[in-house]
This record gives structure tokens, sequence and C-alpha cells, in this order.
């Protein structure tokens, strides 16, 4: 599993763990923002124009410049991980690192 992550994080690619609880799974994930690359500048604009929507940026912190991580619990719905309603709107209660 640790392979295939640094190689989806090489490429850039997408990957799906599934598997029984305490395999492991979340933990390789939480680690996956520190084997990727870092955000280019254009993708650091558009994280910090994400977090000040959602009202997560610390004015403080300026641009963003960490991949972010987020777990949502595994009994979440479709709509309340778009956000709900019907304008969709950045959550602001799911876990952060």
């Amino acid at each position: 599993m640790k392979r295939a992550l640094e190689i989806a994080a090489a490429g850039g690619h997408n990957i799906l763990m599934v598997g029984p609880p305490g395999t492991g799974k979340s933990m390789l994930a939480k680690r996956m923002p520190g084997i990727m690359p870092d955000l280019s500048e254009d993708e650091a604009i558009e994280t910090t124009r994400i977090h000040s929507v959602a009202g997560l940026l610390d004015a403080r912190e300026g641009l963003v410049s960490g991949r972010p991580f987020r777990a949502p619990h595994h009994t979440i719905s479709d709509v309340g991980l778009l956000g709900g309603g019907h304008s969709p709107w950045p959550r602001r209660n799911l876990a952060r690192p």
C-alpha cells in the first residue's frame, strides 16, 4: 500500500483505499500530504481561496502553503460532504490535522 501511495503522489493520481477497519488506511492517508510535492503557486492561491470562503483561513498565515487533509466521519452523507442545500458551501466542521 505504501508503494501505491508513493506512485500515486509522484504521478498526481487519485487513490481509493478500501479495507476493513484497523488496516492503516487513515494513517497512510494522513501522511500522504507529506510525500506529495509542494503546492505550486496556482495551487496555493486556489487552496487559500477555498480556505478563505470556508472560514478556515488564519489571517496571520497569509497564503496556505501546506497541502490540506480532511477526514470526514465515515457516516457522512454525500450531501453532507458537499455542504448540502441548494448552494453547496465548503464544510467547516470537517476534522483537521
